[in-house]
């Protein structure tokens, strides 16, 4: 099968999941990748990767702008599914320990709050996208930016946050049917896509989220819309270049 050139990426139980579109919006790659550098190879010849992990990460106390951002558009409802982004310290220690007491303490050290098990459980996936992307010329290809699937979902329903859970039925069906509203095939490719990958590997709103993602980046980049981002502004970028900032679809 051919790859997709617009390709949105969860992590899930074996890895990472990926779901590729073409231009015309048709299934053009999809697979589960045990590492970022799998998945890389995999899609060499993507236009762009969106990928729900933290890229541009922070190295003192105060966070991230995009994280805050990102919480004041999903408002009550969905606020909490934004995890501040870890500090790049509690990373390196994650790399070198893989102790969560460890990385909270250093976590705790720079911002004087501790990790929560949340992110700690994500801490290694990021780590292995933020050495994909060290030293990477901003201008390579594919190009890799940072998404959060609820911002996706509030965007492509007009600003609205999703109603339900993603982990329940209603909430399934609910982000099913924004998607569809975008791409008329949106529900047949979910369904392939579950059919296709044991839970033990995929949950159902992995492959969700990954379609999100990836109707969001056919969206931006085929003139039904552009790429906007949080914060609006220039984000800032981390010590690496890295950029702090989460993007998003938004309609001509």
């Amino acid at each position: 099968m051919a790859q997709g050139l617009y390709v949105g990426v969860d992590g899930c139980r074996y890895g990472w999941f990926s779901v590729g579109l073409d231009e015309e919006g048709g299934l053009a790659g999809y697979g589960v990748h045990e590492t970022f550098d799998d998945l890389m190879s995999h899609h060499a010849n993507a236009c762009m990767i969106l990928v729900d992990i933290p890229i541009g990460l922070p190295q003192g106390p105060g966070g991230r702008d995009c994280d805050r951002e990102a919480r004041k558009k999903l408002g009550r409802r969905r606020q909490s599914s934004v995890f501040s982004a870890p500090t790049r310290q509690a990373v390196q220690e994650v790399v070198k320990s893989n102790s969560y007491k460890a990385a909270s303490r250093v976590q705790c050290e720079v911002t004087q709050k501790g990790l929560s098990k949340q992110t700690f459980n994500i801490m290694c996936k990021i780590a292995q996208v933020d050495k994909v992307l060290e030293g990477r010329d901003a201008d390579a290809r594919p190009e890799v930016r940072e998404v959060h699937p609820e911002v996706c979902f509030w965007a492509l329903n007009g600003r609205k946050p999703m109603s339900h859970n993603k982990k329940i039925r209603e909430g399934k069906r609910e982000r099913l049917d924004v998607l569809k509203c975008h791409l008329p095939k949106a529900r047949g490719i979910y369904k392939g896509l579950a059919r296709g990958f044991p839970s033990s590997q995929v949950d159902d709103d992995d492959i969700i989220d990954a379609l999100a993602a990836a109707v969001t980046g056919w969206l931006g980049k085929t003139g039904r819309g552009r790429m906007a981002r949080l914060p609006c502004d220039s984000p800032p970028k981390d010590c690496r270049g890295l950029p702090m900032e989460v993007v998003y679809w938004e309609p001509p």
